[in-house]
């Protein structure tokens, strides 16, 4: 709780990120993704930089899992939104810009290639984050893991 306030705090007195629309659907959610970028633009320069070049519009959508759409536009899933965790929606944002990464540079990998390199990124985000919650981290190599076996 104390890290969604402390987000909070900074994300109000903070800019807001121009280059990237966050549409504004109600509930505190665009408030969220804010934080979440935040959180990631303080916690990772590098991938903060590649996901504002590459994305440059935050929607949400009903399906079963994020994604993205278009060439420039990541989809978070309303489930994960409820959920409301700042980290999971930084960790998606983080794995999600690697997709629109490969996409916009013309890189085709096998499926299980590309999910594999991307859970890959977002491990590597999520272990700089302090106190992350445990469960991101075991997704993300139960993921690393099942893609790794595809091979």
């Amino acid at each position: 709780m104390r890290l969604f306030l402390l987000l909070l705090f900074v994300t109000l007195f903070s800019p807001i990120y121009s280059q990237i629309k966050i549409d504004d659907i109600g509930d505190g959610w665009k408030l969220r993704v804010d934080s979440a970028l935040t959180l990631i633009k303080n916690t990772d320069s590098d991938k903060y930089e590649l996901l504002s070049e590459v994305c440059n519009h935050i929607s949400f959508w009903n399906g079963g899992f994020s994604t993205i759409e278009d060439t420039s536009t990541i989809l978070i899933t309303q489930r994960d939104m409820i959920f409301g965790s700042i980290n999971n929606i930084a960790a998606i944002l983080i794995h999600e810009s690697k997709h629109l990464f490969y996409f916009k540079n013309h890189i085709q990998l096998p499926p299980h290639e590309e999910e594999l390199r991307c859970y890959k990124y977002e491990l590597s985000f999520l272990t700089k984050i302090p106190n992350v919650e445990p469960w991101l981290i075991s997704n993300a190599k139960e993921k690393i893991k099942l893609y790794s076996s595809l091979d």
